[in-house]
């Protein structure tokens, strides 16, 4: 039987944009585990959409409306009630009506998933996509992914 303790490593629950990068700590809740003690499969995506939205809405200007065209994750480490989850979000690719992000999950500094996802921008009123606007644009290649770093 496990028992509950506090976290070893608690952290503040403080975004950063620093270095490219956004930065996102997650709460994990004991809800996010399954029967065998680990973070089951279908919260990370919960994890990188909380993240991929507050990147999108805190850019400036923010991104408006978009919808989820593709997502996929690799699972890389397994992830354990208590241990502190961050969120990092960059962008790999800008295109017209779109954005491709790469986000990773990591557990107390470990890459535990990585993430790969397309959004597009979208005008509900009209019902189609909308292209990106250039200050939108400037705003992303801030956190673009050089290929170097790939």
């Amino acid at each position: 039987m496990l028992r509950l303790t506090r976290p070893v490593d608690p952290h503040p629950l403080r975004e950063s944009w620093d270095g490219g990068v956004h930065r996102l700590p997650i709460q994990m809740r004991f809800r996010d585990t399954d029967a065998f003690g680990h973070v089951n499969n279908v919260v990370y995506a919960s994890w990188v959409e909380v993240a991929r939205i507050a990147f999108l809405r805190g850019l400036q200007p923010p991104s408006g409306d978009l919808i989820l065209a593709h997502i996929e994750l690799d699972f890389l480490a397994q992830v354990t009630f208590g241990q502190r989850i961050f969120v990092e979000t960059r962008v790999e690719r800008v295109g017209r009506t779109s954005v491709t992000l790469q986000q990773r999950v990591l557990a107390r500094d470990t890459l535990a998933c990585m993430v790969g996802s397309v959004i597009v921008l979208y005008d509900y009123d009209l019902q189609t996509k909308r292209p990106v606007s250039d200050a939108l644009r400037a705003a992303l290649e801030a956190y673009l992914v050089r290929e170097e770093e790939g």
